[in-house]
């Protein structure tokens, strides 16, 4: 099969941002239990860049997917991320991939969509860039 992309339109901006490998959670920072989380989940589709799939950005979180803990909020659609591009800056372009991770965290499971329309986004605290 072609290298087709089938990742939805809305979650692509999410692939321009880098993984997250933080000692402790990248949004509490707790130390323990930590796992990486997809910030596009697996299942959501594929992006080809040039040939090659885009691997999807992960971020250090506390807690596993389906217990509790940063991780187990994500999974729940109570803890979203989002990738902010760096502005461009006296009359130059902002270099690619270029930017900042930011969080929303919510009381209750939301849709994504419907977060990204929302207040309460913080830049998330203990971001480092994994090299």
């Amino acid at each position: 099969m072609a290298n087709v992309d089938t990742l939805p339109e809305i979650l692509r901006p999410l692939m321009e941002g880098p993984s997250i490998e933080t000692p402790r959670c990248a949004v509490c920072g707790a130390p323990w239990p930590l796992n990486r989380h997809h910030i596009v989940r697996r299942g959501a589709g594929k992006l080809f860049r040039d040939g090659r799939e885009v691997p999807k950005p992960t971020v250090m979180l506390c807690g596993s997917g389906n217990g509790g803990g940063c991780h187990g909020l994500a999974h729940a659609n109570r803890l979203h991320f989002r990738w902010v591009r760096a502005e461009q800056r006296f009359n130059r372009p902002a270099p690619p991939g270029s930017g900042h991770w930011e969080y929303l965290l919510l009381p209750e499971p939301t849709k994504y969509a419907d977060a990204l329309a929302m207040d309460g986004w913080g830049r998330l605290p203990r971001g480092r860039r994994c090299m």
